[in-house]
């Protein structure tokens, strides 16, 4: 009964057209739900734990191997968080084509396509020399380190400072946004305390700020409570 119930709702629902306050004669969607249906983020779910299911079995099987088995039981194969899925393994070509299986089995099982040439590939160590045969496999264009997810920037090796020029960047726009502002030097405190600060909680929540960013960051803190109009 439950199935039906999505049955309908998915490839039986109608849309109007809304011109100058009139609505228009509906028509049947057929396929997939409106933008902002409340069912929406179910169905995501349910398709998403799938793959998570296909890949789990698949590495059950020996199909293929996950990462840092020393710390995560059984290797870690698989992060997803919302639309964004990042699929890990073992430099083993066999291996790579066995999970190209399980992603068209996907494909076929859901009717959903997923789009590779959007994909990226990221190789590190020895799986560099064997980058093309990856890139021929997946059909996924190399992608570069630093990569963000989830708003982080990810890297196998230790962030260096240049990597935190965007947050630098951020800093300096805000205060090129307040420069013309006559501000008491109360009301600077205020800002510095709840919008600048606060630009780098999400960050430190996870790394550890190096030395000679954090030293910038306070000078253009400092520099824009002593010195606002001259900024």
């Amino acid at each position: 009964m439950w199935c039906k119930w999505i049955e309908e709702v998915v490839s039986r629902g109608s849309v109007g057209v809304k011109v100058n306050e009139e609505i228009g004669q509906n028509f049947q969607t057929r396929k997939g739900l409106r933008q902002g249906d409340p069912l929406l983020p179910v169905l995501f779910n349910l398709v998403a734990h799938m793959l998570a299911i296909l890949v789990s079995g698949a590495k059950n099987c020996g199909q293929f191997r996950g990462l840092v088995p020393n710390l995560v039981e059984d290797g870690l194969s698989i992060l997803q968080y919302v639309d964004d899925t990042i699929l890990l393994m073992e430099d083993d070509l066999e291996e790579a084509r066995n999970l190209k299986l399980v992603l068209a089995a996907f494909e076929k099982l859901l009717g959903l396509k997923i789009n590779f040439p959007k994909s990226e590939l990221f190789c590190f160590g020895a799986a560099k020399s064997r980058v093309e045969d990856y890139k021929r496999i997946f059909g996924c264009l190399e992608g570069s380190f630093p990569f963000k997810y989830l708003g982080f920037p990810m890297h196998y090796r230790k962030l260096s400072n240049r990597h935190w020029s965007s947050t630098e960047e951020r800093f300096q726009k805000k205060l090129c946004s307040w420069k013309e502002k006559f501000l008491s030097s109360g009301g600077r405190l205020v800002l510095i305390n709840s919008v600048l600060s606060s630009l780098l909680m999400f960050m430190m929540s996870v790394f550890v700020i190096p030395k000679g960013v954090r030293k910038k960051l306070d000078y253009y803190r400092s520099s824009f409570f002593w010195q606002c109009d001259e900024y």
